[in-house]
């Protein structure tokens, strides 16, 4: 009952905290989508950083960490500040040649034309829901290991319908707003976690040296399977998050390019020691036995219950939902955002504004419901990753050279994704989606990955200079997008 009672009023604190900061300020369409140039370096910090970290952190680095060790958690966290430092570069480029944009799927829209333009929306919204139903199934799980007396149906609806409230009333405003506070939750209570578990433990050399005993092959930075799913890893955040739209809305909404950078810059520096300081609890995990017999994604959860007081549940679950929200709010307005477009044959503003609202609570529903399964979206996301990585240098080649055409962006991307299925492991990894030449080799995600990459990157290049020099096509003229 008390633990019902906690969330319900966490909860309601960030609801109303969503409220009051966009109370009267989101009266037009541009305000509900993009906070444009309105927004300094510590606030865009806090929302980037908070953008990013979704109550996954408390799963998935812990269970990287066990199952390959420490170089693979070194990847992720590499993977998760590879996105911001590349919005270093082309979050500024975005803003100088589509000064007056909205969202990424806007300018590939207008840059590529229809078919690449339809495909790269479908990438985007795939992985964002797909995102969007982890999280609720994240948060979930979380309460149901601290709280078992709560049902995961009750305790995803409360959450995905407060969140849902206070997005659909303030949009982009509401959410970055509630960054901030959530900012200031996150990183001191993952802190605090992280040194009450390592002081009941004893100290880091006896970490170290029980973990060097029990299972020494988790520290070795040399650990080949470890450096496979790293390098897979940094591919895989990175592809995945330059597609992710909530990004790009906090680009636009920066004050200045100089603010943009220095938050951009800072952000990836603080992500980085938060996730390695997450994925620490699967090296703790494994401090304490000879051998693990847990699961390796509640790992922390586990060690947390055994070693600490029961009140620091507590702790847990506000840690948890402030990190749930702060991704979920962002999700679910990026995803909106993206549906804009399609009601342009809507001329009434703020028809268009009420839709908007209504679609934000008609995307929350049947993430609840797939969360309430419990399905594991580990394979979508992988899935919705290589895609990614299939179109990310075409994509993004297109802001810097005029001669990338939509059908060279179709066309290199495609060919990435059948190349990378040579490679890619089947849903219960008995092997590869696509053996065509029957050669039997084992799946890697990392191949997988890299191929996708390297043969969609290669291919638009070629594909570029054979037009520019073979069929001498007229450059693309940037201007249009300024207009």
């Amino acid at each position: 009952m008390l633990e019902t009672i906690i969330v319900i009023l966490i909860c309601l604190v960030f609801g109303f905290s969503g409220y009051w900061f966009s109370r009267g300020k989101v009266t037009t369409l541009q305000e509900y989508i993009v906070a444009r140039n309105s927004i300094g370096a510590p606030l865009s910090t806090a929302t980037f950083v908070a953008t990013g970290m979704g109550a996954w952190i408390l799963f998935a680095p812990v269970e990287t960490t066990i199952n390959f060790g420490l170089i693979a958690l070194i990847g992720y966290a590499v993977g998760g500040a590879s996105p911001l430092i590349a919005f270093w570069f082309l979050g500024p480029r975005l803003r100088l040649i589509m000064p007056n944009g909205n969202t990424l799927a806007e300018y590939i829209g207008k840059r590529f034309g229809g078919l690449a333009g339809v495909i790269i929306l479908i990438v985007m919204v795939f992985y964002m829901f797909v995102f969007l139903s982890a999280e609720l199934t994240a948060i979930g799980q979380t309460i149901r290991i601290v709280a078992p007396n709560i049902h995961i149906l009750m305790v995803v609806s409360i959450i995905g319908l407060v969140t849902t409230a206070y997005t659909s009333y303030g949009g982009l405003r509401a959410s970055i707003l509630t960054d901030g506070i959530q900012f200031l939750i996150i990183c001191p209570l993952i802190l605090v976690l992280f040194v009450a578990t390592i002081y009941s433990l004893g100290n880091p050399m006896e970490i170290v040296n029980n973990v060097n005993l029990y299972a020494g092959d988790k520290l070795d930075l040399r650990n080949q399977s470890g450096i496979a799913t790293g390098v897979a890893l940094i591919v895989a955040v990175l592809s995945a998050n330059l597609f992710h739209q909530g990004y790009w809305q906090r680009i636009f909404s920066a004050r200045n390019d100089r603010d943009l950078k220095m938050s951009l810059g800072i952000s990836s520096v603080l992500v980085m020691p938060i996730i390695m300081i997450a994925g620490s609890f699967g090296i703790m995990a494994l401090s304490v036995s000879e051998t693990f017999t847990g699961v390796p994604s509640v790992a922390m959860f586990d060690l947390i219950q055994k070693q600490l007081p029961g009140i620091v549940g507590i702790l847990v679950i506000i840690l948890a939902i402030a990190l749930v929200m702060s991704s979920m709010d962002t999700l679910l307005n990026g995803i909106v955002s993206l549906a804009i477009p399609a009601f342009s044959v809507v001329k009434n503003n703020n028809t268009v504004l009420y839709l908007s609202r209504m679609l934000t609570v008609g995307v929350v529903l049947p993430a609840i419901f797939i969360a309430s399964r419990e399905f594991s979206v580990l394979y979508m996301f992988f899935i919705a990753d290589l895609v990614a990585a299939a179109f990310i240098v075409p994509v993004f080649t297109g802001m810097y050279s005029k001669y990338t055409k939509g059908w060279m962006v179709v066309v290199a991307g495609l060919s990435g994704i059948v190349g990378s299925l040579t490679f890619f492991p089947k849903s219960d990894w008995s092997g590869v989606v696509f053996d065509v030449l029957r050669l039997g080799k084992d799946p890697s995600l990392m191949n997988s990955f890299l191929s996708s990459l390297i043969i969609a990157g290669i291919l638009v290049i070629i594909l570029g200079k054979i037009d520019r020099f073979i069929f001498k096509t007229m450059p693309y003229d940037f201007d249009i997008l300024s207009k």
